[in-house]
C-alpha cells in the first residue's frame, strides 16, 4: 500500500510534483510513493530522474476507469495533476470514493468543479473520503491572504473587513500545456451550452448549492483601470477570477463569518504610467481574444492550434528566471479601517504551484483525524486550517504577512 501516488506525473505540473515529494519525503523514507501516468516510456525518464528505487511506476491513463481503480486501490490518497479534469479525472474521483482515498489536485476548471460538488459531494461524505481541489497558485496564495488579513483586522480593529481586492504583484506565470488545455476545456464546454456559460460567468458559480444566487454584486474585472487602493493600474488576472471564487466557496463553506455583504475581487497589478497602461491593454485584448472565441470552430480552432501542447511548459533555467511570485491584498472595514497583506513564494509560480500541492497532500496524510474536515468537497483551507499555512511557510513554500510587501524581507532580500 503506497501512501501517494502522484498521477500525471509525465506532464509539465505533474514532473514537478513528483520531484518535490521525492526530494522532500519518499527520499528520505518517509513516505511510500509511486508515479503514475499513461506512458511507461516517460515514466521512466522522470523514474531516473528521481533517482530513487524506492519509488514505483504505475501505469494510468486518463479516463481509464479499470487503471483508476486499481490505482485507488493502491495508496491512501491520489495527488493529481491531470488535466483537462474534466477529460480525464471522473473515473478516477469516482474509484478513490468506491475505494475509500483520498484525493487532491490542481484542478481550477469552474465547469467540472461545479459538476463535481453537484453529483459526488454526498457520495464522498457518505464514503468519508476527502477531496481537496484547487490545490496550487489556484488558490491557496489567495484563500491563506484573505484569511490572514481578515484575523488581523478582527485582532486590530475589532470587526473584519466587508471588502477585499487582491492582486497578483509580482512574478512571471508561463501557461503550461495542461494549463491551457484546461482553460481551452472550459472554453468548449460554454461555447455553444449559454446556461454553462452563465453559470461559469456567475461570480458565486462555485458556492455551495443553494447559495450560488442573491449574492452581493461582484463582477470580475473587464479592462484596465486605475486603482487608487494600490496607486497604479490593475488588469484583469484569469487566474485570479477562479482564485475570488474559491474565496466565495471557502466563506460560504465556513458560515459566512466575515458577513453576508463580504464581497472580494482579484485582479493583476500593471504599474504606473501610459507605458504600463498600454503594455496591460495589449494583454487584455489578446486575452480575451483567446477566451471569447469558439475553439471548436474558425478562427477560435485556429487560435488554439498557437498554444502550448500538453505536457509542455518553460524549462527548468526559465522557471528559475521567472522568479519568486507575490500576491497583495487590501481590505476595508464597515467602519472605514484599512489593512494590508501580501503572500510571497520563492519559488516560481510552476515550482511553487507542484509544492503546494504536495504539502496539502502530505497534511491530509500525516495529520488525517487533526483535520477540520473529514469528508466531502472542500478548499484547502476549510479542509485542513492552519496547519497547512504553518506547514508551507516551515518548508519555504509561501509565507503570508500583514503590511506591504516591501515588509517582507525574504521579498526585499529578492529584489
Amino acid at each position: 500500500m503506497y501512501d501517494i501516488v502522484i498521477w500525471g506525473a509525465t506532464g509539465f505540473s505533474g514532473r514537478q510534483a513528483a520531484i518535490y515529494m521525492n526530494n522532500v519525503y519518499a527520499s528520505n523514507g518517509s513516505i511510500k510513493m509511486a508515479i503514475a501516468g499513461r506512458s511507461k516510456s516517460k515514466l521512466d525518464k522522470v523514474h531516473a530522474e528521481l533517482g530513487n528505487p524506492d519509488v514505483d511506476i504505475l501505469i494510468c491513463a486518463g479516463a481509464d476507469a479499470e487503471a483508476a481503480e486499481r490505482v485507488a486501490k493502491s495508496t491512501k490518497l491520489v495527488c493529481s495533476s491531470v488535466g483537462p479534469a474534466a477529460k480525464y479525472s471522473n473515473e478516477m474521483v469516482d474509484a478513490c470514493i468506491k475505494n475509500g482515498t483520498d484525493y487532491c489536485d490542481l484542478s481550477g476548471e469552474i465547469h467540472w468543479l461545479r459538476k463535481m460538488y453537484d453529483t459526488k459531494a454526498q457520495e464522498a461524505i457518505d464514503a468519508g473520503v476527502l477531496v481537496i481541489n484547487v490545490c496550487g497558485l489556484d488558490s491557496i496564495p489567495t484563500e491563506y491572504g484573505v484569511k490572514t488579513l481578515q484575523e488581523a483586522a478582527f485582532a486590530k480593529y475589532g470587526e473584519y473587513c466587508n471588502e477585499i481586492k487582491g492582486c497578483f504583484a509580482d512574478g512571471h506565470i508561463d501557461v503550461a500545456g495542461g494549463s491551457f488545455e484546461s482553460g481551452k476545456g472550459v472554453m468548449e464546454a460554454i461555447a455553444n451550452d449559454s446556461a454553462m456559460a452563465d453559470m461559469v460567468s456567475n461570480p458565486y458559480s462555485l458556492n455551495p448549492k443553494g447559495q450560488i444566487e442573491g449574492n452581493p454584486p461582484c463582477p470580475d474585472l473587464e479592462s484596465v483601470i486605475y486603482d487608487t487602493d494600490f496607486s497604479q493600474y490593475i488588469m484583469p488576472f484569469p487566474v485570479g477570477q477562479i482564485n475570488a471564487r474559491v474565496v466565495r466557496r471557502a466563506h460560504a463553506l465556513d458560515n459566512y463569518p466575515y458577513g453576508k455583504d463580504f464581497i472580494y475581487s482579484e485582479t493583476k497589478l500593471a504599474g504606473t504610467g501610459l507605458i504600463n497602461k498600454i503594455k496591460a491593454q495589449l494583454e487584455t485584448f489578446f486575452v480575451d481574444l483567446f477566451v471569447s472565441a469558439n475553439p471548436t470552430k474558425g478562427i477560435g480552432k485556429m487560435l488554439m492550434s498557437l498554444g502550448p501542447k500538453e505536457g509542455s511548459g518553460p524549462s527548468d533555467e526559465k522557471m528559475t528566471k521567472n522568479g519568486p511570485y507575490s500576491f497583495v491584498f487590501f481590505g476595508k472595514t464597515p467602519s472605514g479601517k484599512t489593512l494590508r497583506a501580501y503572500s510571497y513564494s520563492p519559488l516560481d509560480a510552476h515550482r511553487g504551484t507542484a509544492a503546494l500541492m504536495c504539502e496539502t497532500a502530505i497534511c491530509v496524510l500525516k495529520h488525517r483525524q487533526e483535520l477540520k474536515q473529514q469528508s466531502g468537497f472542500w478548499t484547502p483551507g476549510t479542509a485542513i486550517g492552519e496547519m497547512l499555512k504553518e506547514r508551507i511557510a516551515e518548508h519555504n513554500v509561501l509565507e503570508f504577512g500583514i503590511g506591504e510587501l516591501s515588509d517582507c524581507a525574504d521579498y526585499v532580500a529578492s529584489m
